[in-house]
């Protein structure tokens, strides 16, 4: 689906850098963390050296001030910039541009045993909806987006959307554009209400096969959820958010960006979890903590 072995060179963006260090050849921008590869990131102060250095196999080149020149390692294209984040919108923004760069566009295929609400919207590009799928009424389905067979998608439910990830430039926040997608697996329900966000850098906001969605979910861009993944009414899912498979997110809890949540973690009701959730770990709080910790400090807080 997207054009992984495209490849562009630094010096083909010299202008929106103070100068070019080293030139190279990459894929995309994107996050230190985002899961494509050959990736053009930026590294605006030492701290983040040690995140780069844990990820250079999927790194090409790098965008950061002169005073970090000398610590990137030699075998990664150097452009420089007092202001890496808004350097690195602007080459995003010139690639979301270039025609069939990311994603080679094509008619939208449903197959025929498909069933489309007359008053579901489909984009009429790049979209695959798989048999027996079922879009029910004023569900909206946009631009590159793959959805397997046997999957329910609710009543206002609206996968695609938008992305809130903002960089900021010239002094303002600016919306980043949308260069991924979204990808269902087969056996996805969706009921009413929900919103799934593509990604912003070119991959795909990912469900596995039998996950399920209750009313009122967001997934936000660049999850990545094992099959049999289950949200209920009102959660939410932050950026990059993985899940592994089995894992259950309660109602009204959120799972704030870049947390994995391992294979049958359990987040229990109203939780807010900002670090990481084992394997066969429940937790619950705000700030999540293990539940049984959680009902430990709770009994002592009532003697």
């Amino acid at each position: 689906m997207f054009n992984t072995e495209s490849r562009v060179r630094l010096s083909e963006f010299s202008d929106l850098f103070d100068r070019v260090a080293r030139d190279a050849a990459f894929f995309t921008s994107g996050k230190i963390p985002t899961r494509a590869g050959a990736k053009l990131v930026p590294v605006g102060a030492e701290k983040h050296l040690p995140e780069l250095l844990a990820n250079l196999a999927d790194i090409a080149a790098v965008i950061c001030p002169e005073e970090l020149v000398d610590r990137i390692p030699a075998g990664l294209g150097v452009a420089v910039s007092e202001a890496p984040l808004a350097a690195q919108y602007r080459v995003h923004v010139r690639l979301c541009d270039r025609p069939d760069y990311f994603w080679t566009g094509f008619e939208s295929r449903i197959d025929p045993s498909a069933r489309i609400h007359p008053t579901a919207y489909v984009a009429p590009n790049d979209v695959l909806i798989g048999p027996e799928t079922v879009v029910d009424a004023q569900a909206v389905v946009l631009p590159r987006t793959i959805i397997g067979a046997e999957c329910f998608i609710g009543a206002n439910t609206t996968l695609g959307s938008e992305a809130f990830e903002t960089t900021k430039v010239d002094g303002r926040d600016r919306l980043q554009r949308q260069a991924g997608g979204v990808k269902l697996g087969d056996g996805v329900t969706f009921l009413s209400n929900c919103a799934v966000a593509r990604s912003v850098f070119p991959v795909f906001t990912e469900i596995g096969d039998g996950c399920g969605f209750d009313n009122l979910v967001h997934v936000a861009h660049d999850c990545l959820l094992a099959p049999g993944v289950k949200l209920t009414a009102c959660s939410m899912l932050a950026g990059r958010v993985e899940m592994g498979e089995g894992a259950y997110v309660g109602p009204n809890a959120t799972v704030s960006n870049g947390v994995t949540v391992g294979r049958k973690g359990y987040v229990t009701i109203g939780a807010t979890v900002v670090r990481d959730v084992a394997d066969d770990t429940k937790v619950t709080g705000n700030f999540a903590i293990e539940h049984a910790r959680f009902i430990r400090n709770l009994k002592e807080s009532v003697r």
